[in-house]
């Protein structure tokens, strides 16, 4: 499965692999259609789903905000009434890359 805004998400930290992996969802996948980016490619089928999430549109153009807004997204998140609204809701969350299930 592939998924536009995770590019977008990776380029604050791999911009130029970020862009390339975007570009080749746009024209090698054709998942990119009159309102920006589809939602996701399943790539051993070539399925796309035709749709634009809110979700998918809001993490595109908070990644694209932290990337040229030096962050503007992320520090307002971690600082103030915010911050201490927010940890407590997130607490429980373990991220991490490993096995599912």
């Amino acid at each position: 499965m592939v998924t536009p805004h995770a590019a977008f998400l990776a380029m604050e930290y791999e911009p130029q692999q970020a862009y390339t992996n975007l570009m080749k969802i746009e024209r090698e996948l054709g998942a990119y259609g009159g309102g920006g980016f589809f939602d996701a490619v399943a790539v051993k089928s070539g399925t796309i789903a035709r749709r634009y999430l809110s979700l998918d549109q809001a993490m595109i153009l908070g990644a694209i905000g932290n990337v040229f807004g030096n962050n503007v997204i992320r520090r307002n998140f971690i600082a103030g009434e915010i911050e201490h609204t927010i940890k407590p809701l997130i607490a429980p969350e373990e991220f991490g890359a490993g096995p599912v299930g």
